[in-house]
């Protein structure tokens, strides 16, 4: 019986495809690291860095590809479709959470089709204005209380985590604001420039060089505590609604079902791969800090902030798409 029992095993595990490679061959191809957004941007910039030196880690080439459009749903529909075998995956942005709450049905689940590895970066939103406009958030949620609706706020398009972030400053300090979306962040800067917006909320990667060159004021950063790259810019929860936190991430992720031993050596060499000193500076050039996580920790944040963004959703009254 024990003898029958031991073919038995071993017949199942010849039939589940890629079970016993997993164990001892992974990977013995190149790896793709999908994303969805434009070449160049902030997404792909991390890609890239993430893809270099897992390449060496790895030892096996790992392939950036850009798959954008939707807010990034269609390189998420298509990551969650693609063969669970660890050779692919997908660089998931904070967008991912504000697009469960935004759309009414996707051509995937959040949550249930992936396997999530690490949180790779994270970083905080800026709120800012043309140099001189306002000479604090106290003075521009003020100016937004005398006319509610009559200040408008641009950000980098409809459903983005910046047009959200606007949203529940708005409900948090009890006014309104008129939400103007662009296509991308340096248009929302050519915006606030020229006077069409009072405000914008981007990354410190579209924001602090503009402010370094004296066109923009960061009024305040989106984080609960003030952000480490930028120690003296004030938080919004110091000055016009306290709590207030919101912290943007990306994170790889794999499909589900990915056998646990390639989920595991993906783990263990992404969180190494931020433990890079290269890898660590060549992310705060982005305003991002390294912030590997265990798998469940990436997955409780993402589940924290769909439930977030569901609630600012429906208190906004915002129609899902």
């Amino acid at each position: 019986m024990r003898f029958a029992a031991g073919l038995l095993f071993v017949s199942a595990l010849t039939l589940v495809p890629g079970i016993a490679a997993a164990q001892d061959t992974y990977p013995s191809r190149p790896v793709s690291l999908v994303h969805g957004f434009a070449a160049g941007g902030n997404a792909d910039v991390i890609s890239r860095i993430m893809a270099d030196q897992l390449s060496k880690d790895l030892g096996q080439p790992v392939v950036v590809e850009a798959k954008p459009g939707a807010g990034g749903n269609i390189a998420s529909a298509f990551v969650a479709k693609a063969p669970a075998d660890g050779y692919t995956m997908q660089l998931l942005v904070g967008g991912h959470t504000v697009s469960a709450a935004l759309y009414k049905k996707l051509q995937f689940d959040p949550v249930k089709d992936y396997t999530f590895i690490s949180t790779v970066a994270k970083f905080p939103f800026f709120i800012a204005v043309k140099a001189g406009a306002y000479p604090s958030l106290q003075a521009l949620i003020a100016k937004a209380k005398e006319k509610p609706g009559g200040l408008n706020f641009g950000s980098a398009g409809v459903g983005t985590t910046q047009h959200l972030t606007g949203e529940l400053l708005a409900q948090r300090t009890g006014t309104r604001f008129t939400h103007i979306p662009y296509q991308g962040g340096p248009a929302t800067v050519t915006a606030v420039l020229r006077g069409d917006v009072d405000f914008i909320i981007d990354t410190g990667t579209v924001i602090k060089s503009q402010a370094a060159a004296g066109v923009l004021d960061i009024l305040a950063v989106s984080s609960k505590e003030r952000w480490v790259l930028t120690p003296n810019v004030p938080t919004v929860a110091e000055t016009v609604a306290p709590g207030f936190d919101i912290i943007s991430w990306t994170g790889i992720a794999v499909p589900a079902g990915t056998p646990a031993p390639v989920v595991d050596k993906l783990g263990t060499e992404v969180r190494r791969a931020l433990t890079v000193t290269q890898v660590q500076e060549r992310l705060r050039t982005l305003d991002s800090e390294s912030a590997p996580s265990s798998s469940a920790e990436l997955g409780e944040l993402i589940t924290r902030q769909i439930d977030t963004w569901t609630r600012v959703v429906e208190q906004a009254g915002l129609e899902k798409r």
